[in-house]
């Protein structure tokens, strides 16, 4: 339900890729990304981790061809991205060219995510936060330092939602 302001009226509704979708708890898995709802029984373990799969390969989907992009563009290879549940970081990357990132990026809009590939993959390149590091950056994102803020805003997403913690099932709105 939304009021007429286009706020939220419904707590259930959540973002995913930065778009609002309808949570419905259901007997069923259901996750529809044309008509934007999601559908599935919030104290199964089963559905939760079926839910986490799927999301897991909806934010592959985003990431691969934004890595694959600057990792040509910035000259460099990565070995393979792997998603992970970290509880600080938006992504990191190894020494040995492995990326990875945080699943909780699924709830963020999709230029939020291409920054924070754009930023893994910078690490191929130069491994520190230096001045050559951000003007690799700011060559894809002029607007980076906003990029940043919002981001730290946007923690609140990994400490607030639950939808992907077995253990907080039963805090889901009901």
């Amino acid at each position: 339900m939304r009021e007429q302001s286009g706020t939220l009226k419904n707590s259930r509704d959540f973002l995913l890729l930065g778009e609002r979708f309808e949570f419905r708890e259901n007997g069923s898995l259901k996750v529809d990304f044309d008509e934007k709802v999601i559908e599935f029984d919030p104290s199964s373990w089963n559905h939760l981790m079926r839910l986490e799969r799927i999301l897991k390969r909806k934010l592959l989907e985003e990431l691969e061809p934004a890595v694959n992009y600057y990792s040509r563009k910035f000259g460099v290879k990565f070995k393979r991205i792997t998603i992970r549940k970290p509880k600080t970081r938006w992504g990191s990357c190894s020494p040995d060219g492995n990326l990875n990132f945080n699943l909780q990026l699924v709830y963020l809009p999709p230029d939020l995510i291409r920054y924070v590939a754009c930023h893994e993959v910078a690490h191929l390149k130069e491994n520190n936060h230096g001045r050559a590091f951000w003007e690799l950056v700011k060559k894809e994102f002029k607007n980076y330092r906003e990029i940043k803020k919002r981001l730290r805003v946007l923690i609140l997403v990994q400490k607030t939602n639950s939808f992907l913690d077995p253990s907080k099932a039963s805090h889901l709105p009901k």
